[in-house]
């Protein structure tokens, strides 16, 4: 019943009474306030006016399998160890492809290289998404920049500014970290089993710890703006939908434009660590397969993967 009352006052702009309730529920009119208190303790800002009824007035930042309709194919739980690790146990027993796992809290969350995800309560998005992609297992390094393209955009329509992407899987606004993501394969032999890409989002964030203050920001930090999540995951579901299927059809090539485009690496100075050693140079393409290509003092080298910092603006690596 909350779940009508509330498609109720999200389709009405003025006070509904608790009667005209009532009756289009069949229901009495104490269950209406029950069910309409019940509400506001989730969060809803519904307001309660004597003679006049009931009118949502803010829905706020809330996130459940409520504020998630838009789709049906996604499990959300309050809190989860690992969005990636609940996502790999669902695609290891078939779930559907763009199946996506989402909470409001990871007790576990994982960054790459087995680094921890920080993952307060409440504030910032943690979602991983099932894929099954029909290519070898050489091209899956390149999903990394493709969800991330996909990332990036969306948190440029939400905020209206420019995110940029740090290769191979950070997004930044102002130099400073907005997402990460930790792209994750099983296979066996030779045949991919599945996919699972896993995306942590700064939403509504605005304190981090003094380890990260100065490399780290949310969507709340750089816009002064709130944000409701689930607005923000309808987006990015669709933008990792979207990029996805245009990988499979073309692979890396066709977006590697717009990716060179959104990648602060190139033309400055990183030191990369990649297979045990470290690389500094410039940056100076991302080649067609996703590889970031770096002039060193001894030539050309291309890596795929391991992890490459950047120089900033006060001259610190980020």
């Amino acid at each position: 019943m909350k779940d009508k009352i509330l498609g109720i006052l999200k389709e009405s702009k003025s006070y509904v009474s608790g009667q005209e309730l009532a009756d289009r529920l069949g229901v009495s009119r104490t269950a209406v306030w029950k069910a309409v208190t019940a509400l506001k303790k989730e969060g809803y800002g519904i307001a309660s006016v004597s003679r006049l009824g009931y009118k949502l007035e803010d829905t706020g930042d809330i996130l459940n399998e409520r504020e998630l309709s838009f789709s049906d194919k996604f499990c959300f739980e309050d809190e989860l160890s690992s969005t990636n690790e609940y996502a790999k146990r669902f695609a290891a027993e078939g779930k559907e492809e763009f199946f996506f796992v989402t909470c409001n809290r990871q007790t576990a969350g994982r960054g790459r290289l087995g680094r921890t995800w920080i993952s307060p309560y409440g504030v910032n998005i943690y979602l991983s998404m099932i894929f099954y992609p029909d290519t070898d297992i050489p091209d899956i390094p390149q999903m990394t920049p493709v969800i991330g393209l996909a990332a990036a955009k969306t948190i440029s329509d939400i905020t209206g500014l420019e995110a940029k992407i740090k290769w191979p899987n950070d997004i930044l606004i102002n130099d400073k970290k907005i997402s990460g993501i930790l792209t994750e394969m099983q296979a066996e032999a030779e045949r991919i089993l599945f996919v699972v890409a896993g995306i942590g989002i700064n939403v509504n964030q605005t304190e981090f710890d003094k380890e990260i203050a100065k490399k780290a920001s949310s969507m709340r930090n750089e816009t002064g703006r709130v944000f409701k999540r689930s607005e923000v995951i309808k987006l990015l579901v669709q933008n990792m939908e979207t990029y996805y299927k245009k990988f499979i059809e073309g692979g890396f090539s066709p977006l590697r434009a717009e990716y060179k485009r959104l990648c602060i690496n190139l033309d400055r100075d990183v030191r990369a660590f990649y297979r045990g050693g470290e690389i500094r140079g410039t940056a100076v393409d991302i080649s067609e397969k996703g590889e970031l290509v770096i002039k060193t003092e001894n030539g050309l080298v291309s890596i795929s993967g391991g992890e490459a910092t950047v120089r900033n603006a006060g001259n610190e690596y980020i």
